[in-house]
């Protein structure tokens, strides 16, 4: 338990130093980063790298950087109000327009499995669903 709780304060040290600085926000935050690159790593590694599970962990590493800048801008936003809306629909233009070239990049050019990378877009769901359902259990109790 030694090793998981020192990987626990290293990587909340890490958000902290990114900016991340509501507990609830790092909370999702980190459960993400466990969910895609865990999942990742273990399903590259079952399969033997196959081309399914490298588009699952394409997907799951896209989702991270969407969710990690997501979170990240819209706390910055949330404290700042002056064009607010505005930078926010910039900010949010931008990352779907790289979001969608490199979705263009995999499906267009490297055709990648679909259902593997759906798969690993699919674990921001997954963990949103799992850490909200957690935090509403501990808030009940």
């Amino acid at each position: 338990m030694e090793v998981l709780e020192m990987i626990n304060q290293r990587v909340e040290q890490l958000l902290i130093r990114s900016g991340f600085a509501r507990p609830d926000v790092r909370i999702l935050v980190r459960n993400q980063i466990y969910v895609s690159l865990g999942t990742s790593l273990v399903i590259v590694l079952v399969t033997l790298a196959s081309r399914w599970s490298l588009a699952f962990a394409a997907g799951a590493v896209l989702a991270l950087v969407n969710f990690w800048a997501l979170a990240r801008i819209a706390q910055v936003l949330v404290r700042s109000h002056k064009g607010g809306p505005f930078k926010l629909f910039v900010i949010f233009m931008v990352k779907m327009t790289l979001s969608g070239l490199a979705l263009y990049w995999l499906i267009g050019v490297e055709r990648v499995p679909h259902w593997g990378l759906i798969s690993g877009l699919g674990t921001v769901v997954v963990n949103t669903t799992v850490t909200g359902l957690m935090q509403v259990g501990r808030k009940k109790a």
